[in-house]
């Protein structure tokens, strides 16, 4: 599901392109998001410094996820559970979802869509919203980051 702000960006930049007599392949949707250093993400937790940007900056597990702010049920906005920082939560049908973005209460049948996360050569983490990964895509290369290896 798109959100307003999604497809008010994108059909602006479909306007723009074919006023601009533009030709062939596009670059696709959305610019690549400079989230900072990779060093700043050094302990676990959900960050909402990049709502603006539709995604969450979860760091879980050693991992590094970009999870979408947008509920795989019926795509209302999602933010973080003031009473317990380790959970997400939908407030238009109670759906709740854990730090990987797993569904455990409520009527989403989905986990979150990750979007691309990598580290350039700077060292810089940049997540790609054009590249999404629904639940069942979350083992392919770029859905996550492993930051370290997690210790039993």
């Amino acid at each position: 599901m798109i959100n307003r702000r999604r497809f008010l960006a994108v059909a602006s930049g479909c306007v723009i392109g074919a006023a601009s007599g533009a030709s062939g392949a596009t670059t696709g949707g959305f610019p690549l998001v400079d989230i900072g250093s990779l060093k700043r993400f050094d302990k676990d937790g959900i960050s909402e410094e990049f709502l603006q940007n539709d995604f969450f900056v979860i760091r879980y597990q050693g991992n590094l996820y970009a999870a979408s702010t947008t509920c795989p049920h019926m795509g209302n906005i999602l933010y973080r559970d003031p009473s317990d920082d380790t959970r997400i939560l939908c407030h238009g049908h109670e759906s709740v979802f854990t730090p990987e973005g797993l569904a455990v209460v409520g009527p989403a049948s989905s986990g979150l869509v990750r979007l691309g996360i990598t580290v350039n050569a700077e060292g810089h983490v940049m997540v790609n919203p054009n590249k999404q990964f629904p639940q069942d895509k979350w083992d392919d290369k770029g859905s996550c980051l492993v930051i370290e290896k997690t210790k039993s």
